[in-house]
């Protein structure tokens, strides 16, 4: 009996298995320095907007956050903070806090061509006015 040839069928898809397993560890790596990214935008901009501070007086006055100008520079800062083409900011103000809700989108580069598709990555960033 001539059995020549018979583990290549077996070869042959252990290639493809192990071509999809990496393409995900790539693309699952690749996802996570997005959500990096982004949780690095968002924690700009909730600290810029905290930053912004409005003092009732000059001695003494009591010191509290002023939430039209915390918010214009919370999404500013994290629009620009390492800019990406898709990516959107939000920011709104409760208080003393400042937070801003980064979106971002991952299409992925290796699986994309299997089906798999765009990706959204969403982050939220808190931060509290201080004072000294």
């Amino acid at each position: 009996m001539n059995e020549r040839g018979s583990m290549l069928p077996y070869l042959g898809a252990l290639i493809f298995v192990g071509l999809v397993v990496l393409g995900l560890a790539l693309d699952v790596t690749l996802l996570a320095a997005a959500y990096r990214e982004a949780s690095f935008a968002a924690d700009a901009g909730a600290e810029a907007g905290a930053a912004q501070l409005e003092t009732a007086s000059a001695y003494g006055g009591v010191t509290q956050l002023d939430p039209r100008s915390a918010i214009r520079a919370a999404r500013s800062a994290a629009e620009e903070a390492r800019p990406r083409e898709n990516r959107t900011a939000a920011a709104s103000v409760d208080g003393t806090v400042v937070c801003v809700v980064v979106t971002d989108s991952y299409q992925p580069r290796i699986l994309g061509g299997i089906g798999i598709g765009v990706r959204t990555v969403s982050v939220r960033a808190c931060a509290e006015t201080r004072k000294g």
